[in-house]
C-alpha cells in the first residue's frame, strides 16, 4: 500500500541556527580568502606591469633620459607580430674611406642579420656627418642584390609600401635631421644576412693648419616631451635589449694633394703606412680589427707650413663630362699683412634688440672699432624705422674720429621697427673718403638679430648690387636669424658670426675682425686653359677670399678636360699670380658628386633672387638624378625586380616556419653561431600570446589558495569549487 504524500511536510533544516552560523562562518572565511588574494594581486602588480611595460616599444619611446648619457651604434628593429619579440640587434659598420684633399669619398657597409623564423620588416637609425651627401645605395639580402635609385620623395615613399604589401624586399633610406637617416627594409628573409652599402660624400675641416675628418658611429639619445606634437627622429628605437654593441671598422686612403706632416686621432688608437715618398699620401687603419660603436672617429693631419698659398686639384670624368675640384690653402699667418679697408657698420636698433641684444650689440661695435688701423676708413649707419649716419662719407680711422664714434654709440637706444633695405642701400652706394686708397676693400659688418621679414628683398639687392664689397654678418642674441646671417653673408662674399652670451663678445669680436683685415687673396679670378671652356660651370659663382686658417674650394664641369688653369688674386701688398697644372692622375671619386652639390645648392639660392619654384624643383630633380645624391626634393629607394613568391607569414603560420627552418641547407651552416648569438635572447622570451609574468602571477595564486585552506576540512569543497571555476575562467 501507497501512503499518500500530499499531506508531507518539508522541514528546511538551512534555517536552523546551526546552519545559519555555519553558512555565516564560511561567509566570514570567504570574505578573509577574497581579502587574502586582492593583497596578493596588488603586491605583485609591479612584477607584472612594469616588465610587460618595458618590453613595448611605445613605453621606450616615452621615457625620458635626464642624464642623456646612453650612447650606442644603430640598432635595428624587426616589426615582430608579437610585441614581446621586438628587440633590437646590433648593426655592425665597416666603413672604408678615400681622401682627396677636403673630400672624403666613404662607402659603409652595414650588416645584420634576422635571427627570427619568419620572414620580417626591420627599421634602424644610422648618424651620417652633418654635411654628408649620400651617393648610392646597394641592398644585399642572401644572395640577391638590389641597387637604390634617387626619386621624388613622395613617389619612393609610394612604391616602397606597395612593394612591402607585395611581399618584395625593398629598402628606404631617407634624412630626418642633417645627420640622421632613417633605413626601413622590407620583407627581410628568415635567418638572412642583410648588408647594406652606403656611398656618400663627407667634409673635411681645415682649420689653422689642421685637417680633421670626423665620422659619426653612435647616436646620443635626444630629450622628446611626451605633449611635443612633433615627431622625435633620435629615439625611435628602444635601445635596451641589444644582444651586443654594434662594432665598426674603418680604413682610411688619404691623399692629401699637398706635403702634410703629423697624423693622429684623438678618438681611436690608429696605424698609418706611407704610400708614397713625396708625404701626401698614407694608408690607415684602427689599431684593432674591430671597435665598439660608442663615440665617433676623428682622424687629424697637419699641413705642412708653407710661405705662399697652395693649391691642390682632383679631377674625375663622369659620362663623358669632366669634373675638377681646386683647393685653396693659405700661408702661414706669420706672414700676414694687414689691408686697407674702407669699412661701414651698420648696426640695428629696431625694438626687437631691446634688452642685453643692444647692450651687446653696443659692446661688439666699440670693440670693432678699437681694431681698426691708420690704413683704414670707416662709418656708422644705425637703423630702426629711420637711418642715422654718423658721417656723410666714409673717414679715415683717426683718435678723433674713433672718440666720435664711440659717442654716437653710447647714445644709441633700441625702439622702432626694422627698416634694413634703405641703410644696406646706402652702405653699398656710400662714397669713400678722397685720402683712402682706390684700392681699399669695401667691407660691410651688420650687426643685427636679424628680425625681418623681407630677407628675399635684401638679399636681391646685394645679389644685383654692382663694385667689389664684402658683406659680414655678426648675430646677435638669443636666438638670430641664423638663416639670413648666412645667406647674407654668403650672397656679399663674406662670412658671418654668432655672439649669443655676453660673455664672448670681446673675445669673438677681436678674432672677427682679426680675420677680415687680414684676407690672404682677395679678388681670386681663374682664366682657363683656352676657349674651348667657356662654357664651364664653376660653383661658387661668386668666388670669395681665401682667408688665413681657412681653405677654399671650387667645383668646375667643362666638356673637355682641363690641363692647366691661371689663378689671379691680391694680397696685401702684391698681386699674386699662379699657374696650376692639372694633374690627370689625381683622379677622386666623388668630384662630380661635389660639384652637383653646389650646384644645387645655388640652383635653391636663386628662389631667393626670384627664380620661379617650379623650373627650380625641376632643376634640382634632375641634377639630384643624374648624379645620384639626394636633395630636398628626393630619397633613395631600392626594390627588388621579381616579387617574394610567398608574403609576409602570418603567426599561424609559425609552426610551419620553424619546421622548414630546421631543414635548411649545408650551405647556411657558417650563419649558425651568428644566429645562436642573436637568438640567445630569444630564447628566454615568451613564445605564445600571453606573458610570463601573467603565467607566474596566476600559480603563485593557485599555490597561496592550497597552502591557506588545505587545512580547512569544512572548507575544502568550496575551496576546491572555487579553484575549478577559476580555473576554467583562465
Amino acid at each position: 500500500m501507497f501512503t499518500a504524500k500530499k499531506n508531507i511536510q518539508l522541514i528546511d533544516y538551512q534555517d536552523s541556527y546551526y546552519y545559519r552560523q555555519q553558512r555565516k562562518k564560511r561567509r566570514y572565511q570567504w570574505l578573509k580568502f577574497s581579502l587574502l588574494i586582492a593583497v596578493i594581486l596588488v603586491a605583485l602588480l609591479p612584477f607584472f606591469f612594469v616588465p610587460f611595460a618595458q618590453s613595448n616599444p611605445l613605453y621606450i619611446k616615452e621615457q625620458v633620459k635626464a642624464d642623456n648619457t646612453f650612447i650606442h651604434g644603430p640598432q635595428l628593429l624587426f616589426d615582430h607580430p608579437n610585441p614581446a619579440m621586438r628587440a633590437t640587434f646590433p648593426v655592425d659598420i665597416t666603413a672604408n674611406i678615400e681622401i682627396n684633399g677636403l673630400v672624403a669619398y666613404a662607402e659603409i657597409t652595414q650588416t645584420f642579420i634576422n635571427p627570427h623564423a619568419i620572414a620580417l620588416h626591420g627599421s634602424y637609425q644610422f648618424p651620417l656627418p652633418e654635411s654628408a651627401a649620400v651617393k648610392q645605395l646597394i641592398i644585399k639580402i642572401g644572395d640577391k642584390e638590389i641597387i637604390g635609385e634617387i626619386m621624388e620623395k613622395k613617389a619612393a615613399q609610394a612604391l616602397y609600401q606597395q612593394a612591402k604589401k607585395q611581399g618584395q624586399k625593398a629598402s628606404l633610406v631617407e634624412q630626418h635631421r642633417p645627420n640622421i637617416f632613417t633605413n626601413n627594409i622590407a620583407n627581410i628573409p628568415a635567418q638572412s644576412t642583410v648588408v647594406v652599402t652606403l656611398k656618400f660624400i663627407m667634409p673635411v675641416s681645415f682649420a689653422h693648419g689642421n685637417f680633421t675628418l670626423r665620422l659619426p658611429l653612435a647616436i646620443t639619445p635626444r630629450y622628446q616631451p611626451k605633449s611635443s606634437t612633433k615627431q622625435s627622429t633620435t629615439s625611435l628605437f628602444p635601445h635596451s635589449h641589444a644582444v651586443a654593441p654594434s662594432q665598426s671598422a674603418i680604413n682610411i686612403v688619404l691623399n692629401s694633394g699637398i706635403p702634410i706632416t703629423a697624423i693622429f686621432s684623438d678618438s681611436h688608437k690608429i696605424k698609418t703606412r706611407a704610400l708614397n715618398s713625396e708625404q701626401n699620401a698614407y694608408l690607415i687603419s684602427l689599431n684593432k680589427t674591430h671597435v665598439v660603436s660608442d663615440k665617433s672617429f676623428a682622424l687629424s693631419w697637419q699641413l705642412l707650413a708653407s710661405e705662399q698659398p697652395q693649391v691642390s686639384s682632383f679631377t674625375q670624368e663622369v659620362a663623358g663630362e669632366h669634373y675638377t675640384l681646386l683647393t685653396f690653402f693659405p700661408p702661414k699667418t706669420a706672414a700676414a699683412q694687414v689691408i686697407a679697408r674702407d669699412i661701414i657698420f651698420i648696426i640695428d636698433t629696431s625694438g626687437s634688440m631691446q634688452g642685453g641684444s643692444m647692450a651687446q650689440a653696443k659692446t661688439s661695435l666699440q670693440l670693432a672699432l678699437l681694431q681698426l688701423n691708420d690704413k683704414d676708413s670707416f662709418n656708422i649707419i644705425a637703423f630702426d624705422d629711420d637711418t642715422e649716419l654718423l658721417f656723410p662719407i666714409t673717414q679715415m680711422a683717426s683718435n678723433q674720429n674713433i672718440t666720435k664714434a664711440q659717442q654716437f654709440i653710447d647714445n644709441l637706444n633700441a625702439d622702432g621697427g626694422t627698416q634694413m633695405y634703405r641703410p644696406l642701400s646706402n652702405a653699398l652706394m656710400m662714397r669713400k673718403n678722397k685720402v683712402q686708397s682706390a684700392k681699399s676693400i669695401r667691407q660691410i659688418v651688420f650687426i643685427t638679430d636679424g628680425a625681418v621679414a623681407n630677407e628675399f628683398e635684401l638679399m636681391q639687392l646685394l645679389n644685383s648690387a654692382q663694385g667689389s664689397f664684402r658683406l659680414y654678418t655678426v648675430g646677435i642674441g638669443a636666438a638670430p636669424n641664423g638663416y639670413f646671417m648666412k645667406k647674407a653673408a654668403q650672397f656679399g662674399r663674406g662670412s658671418y658670426i654668432f655672439i649669443q652670451n655676453h660673455n664672448e663678445v670681446q673675445q669673438k669680436i677681436t678674432q672677427f675682425m682679426t680675420k677680415i683685415s687680414q684676407p690672404a687673396i682677395s679678388n681670386i679670378a681663374l682664366t682657363l686653359d683656352n676657349q674651348v671652356h667657356q662654357q664651364v660651370e664653376v660653383y661658387p659663382n661668386k668666388i670669395p677670399d681665401l682667408y688665413f686658417g681657412e681653405p677654399l674650394q671650387i667645383a668646375l664641369k667643362s666638356q673637355f678636360p682641363l690641363t692647366n688653369v691661371q689663378l689671379t688674386g691680391d694680397t696685401a701688398s702684391t698681386p699674386w699670380y699662379q699657374q696650376l697644372i692639372i694633374n690627370d692622375n689625381r683622379s677622386s671619386k666623388g668630384v662630380s658628386s661635389l660639384w652637383a652639390r653646389r650646384k644645387i645648392e645655388s640652383l635653391l639660392d636663386s628662389l631667393v633672387t626670384g627664380a620661379n619654384t617650379e623650373k627650380v624643383k625641376a632643376q634640382v630633380i634632375i641634377t639630384s638624378v643624374d648624379h645620384q645624391i639626394i636633395s630636398p626634393y628626393t630619397s633613395f629607394i631600392a626594390l627588388e625586380k621579381q616579387p617574394e613568391i610567398s608574403p609576409l607569414l602570418e603567426k599561424n603560420d609559425l609552426s610551419a616556419v620553424h619546421k622548414s627552418a630546421k631543414q635548411k641547407s649545408a650551405s647556411q651552416k657558417h650563419k649558425s653561431n651568428f644566429i645562436q648569438t642573436h637568438q640567445s635572447l630569444l630564447v628566454a622570451m615568451p613564445q605564445t600570446a600571453i606573458g610570463w609574468q601573467l603565467q607566474f602571477l596566476i600559480g603563485l595564486a593557485l599555490l597561496v589558495l592550497a597552502l591557506v585552506f588545505a587545512k580547512t576540512s569544512d572548507f575544502t569543497g568550496l575551496v576546491n569549487r572555487r579553484l575549478k571555476r577559476l580555473s576554467a575562467w583562465l
